[in-house]
């Protein structure tokens, strides 16, 4: 997660309505050194400290916390430095980590946990399929759905996320959006990087759950992309955003693998809509979840009661066609309705268009 000097950073940016692109042009630096260094892994030193301070326009005590957090939060990595278990081991993986094959690093696995007695587990959701987990070659299961009582809440849950960084009539922004999110929820964070580790090969978004929270990766061009309006990052992104809200107690740091099966995250930009598109395969009932919340977080529910084409949905807030299409059967279920019906009332809501419907 960040240090103090980076949580507070963010949090002036967020108060500002700055996104972290927005943030880096106006510092000269780029996203990913500007996360290594509020998650602490590069020195705030004075002279990043003077950029922050002109590209936010500092005054007065905003300028002195940042600069006393800065102080801070450098010593606390210069203590970090020096508390290294094994340097050299630890020098090893960072040299050569990122080369690692997945067979590789299972193979380290086995190693730690025949040495130590220890299962040792991860503790990510990817937007991803992990290599040679190769499912061309057997036919997909059918998508799992959430029961209507659940389709209900995880529509609500993101109506409610939703709202906190939007209007009801407003596409999501979604640069500003994480950052927003992350600034106003300590258990949430996320970072820009160059690139995802090893064992997410394919991947350019996933989520890691640490003790103090879970920490969003994203790979520097795609998250550029994303704030571009490029549909599929946009709804990877919201994705990896549900596993927070929705699966919080499956992302421990002690917990077990979730590796979403989702090859969604292979396709290039110039893949979408060509032969050359690898489909997308959602068998768990975690990642079904997830891609709900995504699509309910990009185009508020609400608007499906509202008769739109589906295809000016998708277009005006910013979601892939398909995903918009998916979820319009149920909003014609009677089920479904008397669940959202139910969980309304129980709310204390009892004026809303859905009460209308028969």
């Amino acid at each position: 997660m960040r240090t103090g000097f980076g949580r507070y950073a963010m949090e002036l940016r967020s108060a500002r309505g700055l996104k972290l692109s927005e943030f880096c042009e106006g510092v000269g630096l780029s996203a990913p050194r500007v996360c290594n260094i509020e998650f602490g892994r590069a020195p705030a030193t004075d002279d990043v400290v003077g950029c922050y301070i002109r590209a936010l326009d500092l005054k007065g005590d905003e300028a002195h916390e940042l600069r006393t957090r800065a102080v801070f939060s450098n010593g606390v990595q210069k203590n970090l430095e020096q508390e290294k278990i094994n340097p050299p081991l630890r020098a090893l993986f960072e040299t050569f980590g990122g080369e690692l094959s997945p067979k590789a690093i299972a193979e380290i696995q086995s190693i730690i946990e025949r040495e130590t007695g220890r299962s040792v587990k991860s503790l990510a959701f990817a937007s991803n399929e992990m290599k040679g987990n190769d499912q061309r070659s057997r036919k997909p299961k059918p998508r799992p759905l959430p029961n209507p009582k659940r389709f209900a809440e995880i529509c609500l849950i993101a109506e409610k996320v939703r709202t906190s960084v939007a209007s009801e009539m407003s596409p999501v922004k979604i640069g500003l959006a994480v950052e927003l999110l992350a600034a106003n929820d300590d258990r949430l964070d996320y970072q820009v990087v160059e690139g995802l580790p090893s064992f997410m090969e394919g991947a350019f978004a996933c989520i890691l759950g640490e003790r103090s929270g879970h920490v969003i990766l994203i790979e520097a061009d795609r998250f550029i992309s994303g704030e571009k309006g490029v549909h599929f990052v946009r709804h990877v992104i919201s994705h990896e955003l549900g596993h927070h809200y929705l699966h919080a107690d499956l992302l421990k740091s002690d917990g077990e693998i979730y590796l979403a099966p989702q090859a969604l995250a292979k396709n290039t930009p110039d893949m979408i809509g060509t032969q050359k598109q690898v489909e997308q395969v959602v068998e768990t009932l975690e990642e079904a979840e997830a891609e709900l919340f995504a699509t309910m977080f990009l185009v508020p529910w609400t608007a499906y009661l509202k008769g739109t084409a589906l295809t000016y949905l998708a277009s005006d807030y910013g979601e892939q066609l398909d995903e918009v299409k998916r979820y319009a059967p149920h909003f014609r279920n009677p089920a479904v309705i008397d669940a959202f019906k139910f969980a309304l009332w129980e709310r204390g809501t009892r004026l809303h268009p859905i009460f209308s419907l028969n």
